[in-house]
């Protein structure tokens, strides 16, 4: 099952929800398995950059199907191997807390990612709130 703007927009919408109760302003992007852009939004007095950190979160959640929380923890120990992803030409990769994965039906179909909740472990609470608290199947 594909990613759809519908489920997009739901996973903005709880996101916004979970901001504004912890009284953040903040962006958050959805993308697809791929990464490719479905949905963003930037919360009025968030910051100009973050929907782009958003987006980054939200690649590298969905690439590595895991949250950006594990992939902090996973790549602090492998830090010449987190920048040389982080590097890529044609990517985007931001390896900081703030996006999960979103899963239906047991697959993971895309990512939420969140900027501008400082510190990070807010942004990983709202995106954790956005994508609905899903439970990650492991693929490797």
């Amino acid at each position: 099952m594909a990613l759809t703007l519908r489920k997009a927009l739901e996973c903005i919408d709880k996101g916004i929800a979970k901001a504004r109760e912890l009284g953040f302003s903040v962006a958050i992007a959805v993308v697809d398995e791929a990464g490719h852009l479905v949905a963003c939004h930037r919360m009025d007095e968030a910051f100009w950059v973050t929907p782009e950190i958003a987006r980054a979160k939200a690649n590298a959640s969905a690439a590595f199907r895991a949250t950006t929380q594990e992939l902090e923890e996973r790549f602090t120990k492998r830090p010449l191997f987190a920048g040389n992803v982080a590097g890529l030409n044609d990517y985007q990769f931001v390896f900081g807390k703030g996006a999960v994965p979103i899963v239906e039906d047991g697959r993971i179909v895309g990512a939420v990612g969140v900027s501008g909740a400082v510190p990070a472990e807010n942004d990983h609470t709202i995106a954790d709130a956005a994508a609905g608290h899903p439970a990650i199947p492991k693929s490797h």
